[in-house]
């Protein structure tokens, strides 16, 4: 066999040894990786927040969302789809501020009816204050949670019906135990709740029990800032009795 033939030989024995090799050490590499198996795929969904919501904000359609949570991070306190029907959520209260993505529990909004909505929905400083009124002091019921009015007071001096605004520009939380405006119909109530400052609570207060006490609805074309601007500050003189009590007020 010549030299030349010998060196052929040589170099496909070699090609053959190392194609062997390579060939076994890619099984060998492809047997080694685990491939996660099905099961192992988090196909379970939470509820999260949609987007970020402040304490106090009343909760849309759009605002809780279902997401792809991974398996290993699941909690046994997690609302998982199926669980829950969204909209069973839907005008309830935010009680703790949640960032958008951040899974939600039940814990974190408070419903409609419940005990300590009220509270829930009032802005800092601010209080909730209800008045007596009928159909003649409400527009006819149909005045509607949250509207802005005027509260003013009627009252006879000397003989002489006198009218006068006492607050202005204040939101209506409620009529009777309803927060929402769900009924089709107008329905008179008996009970109007007002959301005041502290101040403007114990002027209403005081004011009901010299006279009658009645809302004055506010266009919806009109803003709060215009309204603020027009309130100028003055002085009623409350009687009851022989005492006289003199408090200031927006007229």
């Amino acid at each position: 066999m010549r030299f030349r033939d010998l060196i052929g030989l040589f170099v496909a024995i070699v090609l053959a040894i190392s194609i062997a090799f390579l060939t076994r050490f890619f099984i060998v590499s492809e047997e080694g990786v685990i491939k996660p198996s099905p099961e192992a795929v988090s196909k379970n969904k939470i509820l999260v927040a949609g987007k970020h919501l402040n304490i106090g904000e009343k909760i849309k359609s759009e605002d809780l969302v279902w997401q792809l949570w991974p398996e290993a991070a699941l909690q046994e306190t997690y609302i998982k789809e199926g669980t829950l029907n969204l909209q069973s959520l839907v005008g309830a209260v935010v009680l703790e501020e949640l960032d958008k993505g951040e899974p939600v529990f039940l814990s974190n909004f408070i419903k409609q009816g419940e005990k300590g909505i009220l509270a829930a929905i009032l802005p800092s400083g601010k209080r909730a204050i209800s008045i007596p009124v009928t159909a003649e002091t409400s527009s006819s019921g149909l005045i509607i949670p949250g509207d802005y009015v005027d509260v003013i007071l009627s009252k006879t001096v000397n003989q002489t019906g006198q009218s006068l605004t006492i607050a202005r520009n204040l939101k209506v939380l409620a009529f009777d135990t309803k927060l929402d405006t769900s009924s089709d119909k107008p329905v008179v109530p008996k009970v109007a709740t007002l959301e005041v400052t502290p101040a403007e609570a114990e002027l209403i207060t005081a004011s009901s029990r010299e006279g009658t006490l009645s809302l004055s609805l506010y266009s919806v074309a009109e803003t709060k800032e215009q309204v603020v601007e027009e309130i100028k500050t003055g002085t009623v003189t409350l009687m009851k009795g022989n005492q006289k009590t003199q408090v200031q007020v927006n007229e």
